[in-house]
């Protein structure tokens, strides 16, 4: 069900144990998700255009590193958080931080900051706490979650049954997609000041609703 407010909910795939059958089976579906949504080229797309030479680079939800490896070809010095451990064929010299992103303390080292349907795993509170981090200290935010519509969800249903997506795929796409976000929600919920911070969203008909912010010069 697609709610008019957002509701935030736990998702099967955190709980699982990484190397379980249905967490291989739901990555896998992932990725097939993200290449139908067009996201690495997209985050590559927007990435190219506000990278400034030897900048540092930060994807928050890393998940498998998939994202991650294709950001490195236009940013080299990247790293990646998240609470699964690192990828195995996750870059060795690229830094990687096994930890609750609301234990992360090193916002001041990466100008740039990434996150892939991510945050949308966050009540208003979460995003407000995560949101101060990112006001400190970052110069720039691109992000892509779901767009919490009907639509959404009937094109996800699709979908799935396409790809014959695992039970947990099914089921944590409908919570990620009553978690997701219209309009400028999620700036606003970051507590980015329209004084501070310039933004666009941008709300694609594949199910997409995608921010990239700017600090103001």
């Amino acid at each position: 069900m697609v709610h008019a407010a957002r509701v935030v909910q736990p998702e099967l795939l955190d709980e699982l144990p990484q190397d379980s059958p249905a967490a291989i089976s739901s990555r896998r579906d992932l990725r097939i998700i993200n290449r139908v949504l067009g996201s690495s080229a997209w985050f590559c797309q927007i990435l190219r255009g506000r990278y400034h030479f030897r900048e540092k680079v930060f994807e928050i939800g890393a998940g498998s590193g998939q994202l991650g490896q294709a950001l490195r070809r236009i940013a080299p010095d990247l790293a990646g958080l998240d609470l699964g451990r690192r990828p195995i064929d996750w870059p060795a010299d690229a830094g990687w931080f096994e930890t609750d992103v609301f234990a992360f303390e090193r916002w001041a080292d990466y100008p740039i900051v990434i996150g892939n349907l991510f945050f949308h795993h966050f009540d208003r509170a979460g995003l407000a706490q995560l949101g101060a981090g990112l006001n400190a200290h970052v110069r720039v935010i691109i992000a892509s979650d779901p767009r919490r519509t009907r639509r959404t969800s009937r094109l996800f249903t699709l979908l799935c049954f396409l790809i014959r997506a695992h039970q947990v795929t099914r089921y944590d796409g409908r919570v990620s997609i009553d978690g997701g976000f219209r309009h400028d929600e999620l700036p606003r919920l970051l507590g980015l000041d329209p004084a501070v911070w310039s933004w666009e969203v941008h709300e694609t008909w594949t199910g997409s609703c995608r921010m990239v912010a700017e600090r103001r010069s």
